[in-house]
């Protein structure tokens, strides 16, 4: 499992671990997909600067004990970021973060729609 290290208030030295699984194969990502329940997928380029401040937004959420987050390096990922659009038809972007329920796409977005608004958004729409 992959940890990021997240500041809630800049003013305090207190930080959390971000609960990112990052999948290594296929069959990893297969099994994600089957998750029941709600997955977030975050696609990150180490070598965009919109995606350095999407993963700043990104890690003010709160996430919740129920839902599943996982991580994809677009760059050292490839093949695993483009069987991840191609199996959910979502076009490939970076960064992107895509909301799955039960394994199916309920909501998608890139560049500055990966934020944590973003995602009280979707969860609101889904209480809904």
């Amino acid at each position: 499992m992959l940890r990021f290290q997240r500041n809630r208030d800049k003013s305090s030295t207190r930080s959390t671990e971000f609960p990112f699984v990052h999948p290594q194969s296929l069959e990893e990502v297969a099994g994600i997909l089957r998750f029941k329940g709600t997955t977030f997928i975050y696609k990150h380029s180490t070598r965009c600067s919109v995606s350095l401040f999407a993963m700043k937004r990104l890690l003010m959420v709160d996430p919740a004990k129920n839902e599943l987050w996982v991580y994809i390096d677009v760059v050292a990922q490839r093949s695993l970021s483009m069987a991840i659009a191609e199996e959910l038809n979502v076009r490939h972007e970076s960064p992107q973060l895509i909301m799955l329920v039960d394994g199916k796409v309920m909501a998608h977005g890139s560049h500055h729609r990966v934020s944590e608004t973003t995602v009280e958004e979707w969860r609101k729409e889904m209480k809904n």
